[in-house]
């Protein structure tokens, strides 16, 4: 036991122990007093009715005390074994997004994601966790990349999607997706906030509706992608390749980028 807990019941015990002495001791004749006109057997009596009526309100204190203490402990344990599931269910959701099989990895990404809902002090490590997946599993090393036929991988797209919907990402965030292979994703309505994609290849990419405002976008690569919808404003576009892009009129540009026809 640690000596702090020691110290407190201890503590305890002294206080109860002290209670005790005086409601069978000093108190019951204290509050009797010398009443006029009663008798030593009248105020014998009198003086072990209030001694059994302090006594019965101190065993209801005590037994009040020992509920509120239970409760405690109760909550505490509650508390810990919440603690320990957590980290077991991140400890094997790391080990599981390494693993050889697809749908394992697409399990994990979903586990993490409910684990940022059941604990937000996890949030923030499952967010750098996924980018660092997508990262990992869809790399943009150059025109010498394969081209993946039906775009990303599910675990990649499961990934994307959890980000998207973003109960991992604290305000403020940012999530660093450079140099990712996202040719022929399907990113309708795609909400990252603060996404960067610098240096990566979105080419054919379906991104209507997608939320880019704001997004670094600097050497991306936009080729034939769907852009019908999508808000780019404030996005930075430096070096961005929008060549084949389809947009329409409700495309929301940067002040000031005309793309090229």
């Amino acid at each position: 036991m640690p000596p702090r807990r020691k110290a407190g019941f201890a503590a305890a015990a002294a206080v109860v122990a002290v209670l005790v002495v005086l409601c069978v001791g000093f108190a019951p004749s204290w509050l009797v007093g010398h009443a006029p006109g009663l008798g030593v057997a009248d105020r014998l009596k009198a003086v072990n009715d209030v001694r059994a009526t302090l006594l019965q309100a101190l065993g209801g204190l005590l037994a009040l005390a020992g509920v509120g203490l239970g409760a405690v402990l109760t909550s505490r344990q509650l508390l810990l074994n919440r603690e320990s599931r957590s980290i077991d269910l991140f400890t094997k959701a790391i080990e599981q997004l390494g693993a050889d099989r697809e749908p394992t990895r697409q399990g994990a990404v979903y586990a993490l994601e409910q684990l940022a809902e059941l604990d937000p002090r996890y949030r923030g490590h499952v967010h750098a966790l996924l980018t660092s997946f997508i990262c990992a599993r869809a790399p943009w090393r150059g025109e010498a990349t394969p081209r993946r036929e039906g775009g990303p991988a599910d675990d990649v797209s499961a990934a994307l999607a959890a980000l998207g919907r973003g109960g991992m990402i604290e305000p403020g965030a940012a999530s660093e997706l450079e140099r990712v292979d996202l040719r022929d994703a399907d990113l309708t309505g795609l909400a990252i906030p603060r996404v960067c994609f610098a240096g990566a290849n979105l080419e054919g990419a379906v991104l209507r509706n997608a939320h880019l405002a704001g997004a670094t976008l600097t050497g991306t690569l936009l080729r034939d992608a769907d852009l019908r919808g999508a808000d780019l404003t404030a996005a930075d576009l430096e070096g961005t390749d929008v060549t084949g892009a389809v947009a329409d009129a409700t495309t929301r540009w940067p002040d000031g980028f005309t793309p090229r026809p």
